[in-house]
């Protein structure tokens, strides 16, 4: 499953949550890169013994065998800038391949540019965020995969 944007991202976590209670299961991991998800089931909410079907097994670790990317986050509060100064087009966009600490734009603060720089070569799966929009500490700004 490639995940397109953050709401098919979180449809995918909400599944995965879903498939926990369904199982019974006490709590599963996924692990991709240096990323991980884990989701466990609050103590008492389980009954003695919770075996997990083979299946279920198989289908989290196809899951996580699947690269969803990792997200470029603003390390600043101020306004994320896409477009080169000098050339008016934008540094980046979807689909774009890229190339580690690559200049992908820059995040004006009190009048200083931060630049913004790809953490790993790789493809440009989403931009989340439009060019002169203001930005928040950590908020994601686009994703590489």
């Amino acid at each position: 499953m490639k995940v397109k944007n953050s709401q098919h991202l979180v449809k995918w976590a909400e599944s995965l949550a879903q498939l926990v209670k369904d199982t019974q299961m006490a709590e599963l991991r996924v692990e991709q890169g240096p990323h991980s998800l884990r989701l466990r089931r609050s103590e008492g909410a389980l009954p003695a013994v919770a075996p997990v079907p083979a299946a279920v097994a198989v289908t989290a670790k196809n899951e996580a065998a699947e690269d969803f990317g990792i997200p470029v986050k603003s390390n600043y509060v101020g306004v994320f800038r896409l477009q080169h100064p000098k050339t008016n087009k934008a540094m980046v966009k979807a689909q774009d391949t890229t190339e580690t600490n690559q200049v992908l734009g820059w995040v004006e603060c009190m009048g200083i540019r931060y630049e913004v720089v790809a953490p790993r070569a790789g493809t440009v799966a989403e931009v989340l965020v439009e060019d002169s929009e203001p930005v928040e500490f950590g908020q994601v700004l686009l994703v590489i995969q």
